[in-house]
C-alpha cells in the first residue's frame, strides 16, 4: 500500500473517492467549466456518472447540449479523472449559484468551530496527521450541510445529498423513483 506523502495528495485521493467532494468542486467551479452560461444554469448533483443540471430555458438547454463534450472534458481535467461521463440538462428553476460564497461556508464559518487545526495551517499544507485532516474535512462538511439547511436547502431522503426544492428527494433520485414505478 502506497503511503500518502502530503496533504495535497491525500485530498486528491479523497476527491477521487468522494461523490460529494466532486459535486462540490463542480459547483464551485461551474463558471470556469461552462463560462457565462453559468448564470443561466445550476448543477444539482452527480449520480451514476451523470451530472444533472437545471437550465433556465430551452435556448440555453440547446446551447449547453451542443457544448456538452467540451464541458465533460473540462470536468475531467478539473477532477483529474473521468468520473462524470454524461450531463443531462433539464429546463427548471435556476438559482443563482453564487448567492452565497462557498469559501464563506468552508473557511470563514469554520473559524467558529472549536478544532485542533487552525485554518491557516491547514491551507498552508503544514504537516498534519491523516486523522487530523480527515477530522477537519468532516467538520467542514458538517458545517456546510448545517449552513445550507439553515438557508432552506433539504437533505434527500434517498441519497442524503443536499438540494434546494420543495420535494423530499433530489432531482436524480426523483427521476430514479419515477422510472421504477
Amino acid at each position: 500500500m502506497a503511503e500518502i506523502s502530503s496533504v495535497k495528495e491525500m485530498i486528491e485521493t479523497a476527491v477521487v473517492k468522494s461523490r460529494k467532494l466532486k459535486e462540490g468542486i463542480v459547483v464551485a467551479r461551474w463558471e470556469e467549466i461552462v463560462g457565462k452560461v453559468a448564470k443561466k444554469s445550476n448543477p444539482v448533483g452527480i449520480k451514476d456518472e451523470t451530472l444533472y443540471v437545471y437550465v433556465e430555458d430551452s435556448v440555453f438547454l440547446h446551447h449547453m447540449s451542443m457544448n456538452k463534450n467540451k464541458y465533460l472534458e473540462k470536468i475531467e481535467e478539473i477532477l483529474k479523472d473521468s468520473y462524470v461521463k454524461d450531463i443531462r440538462f433539464k429546463v427548471g428553476k435556476v438559482n443563482d449559484p453564487l448567492k452565497y460564497d462557498y469559501r464563506e461556508v468552508y473557511i470563514n464559518n469554520n473559524r467558529n468551530i472549536e478544532e485542533n487545526i487552525s485554518e491557516e495551517s491547514f491551507m498552508k499544507n503544514e504537516e498534519l496527521s491523516i486523522e487530523e485532516i480527515v477530522d477537519h474535512l468532516k467538520k467542514m462538511a458538517l458545517k456546510r450541510e448545517e449552513y445550507l439547511i439553515k438557508k432552506g436547502y433539504k437533505k434527500c431522503k434517498s441519497c442524503g445529498a443536499i438540494f434546494e426544492g420543495e420535494k423530499d428527494y433530489c432531482f436524480p433520485c426523483s427521476n430514479k423513483l419515477s422510472k421504477n414505478k
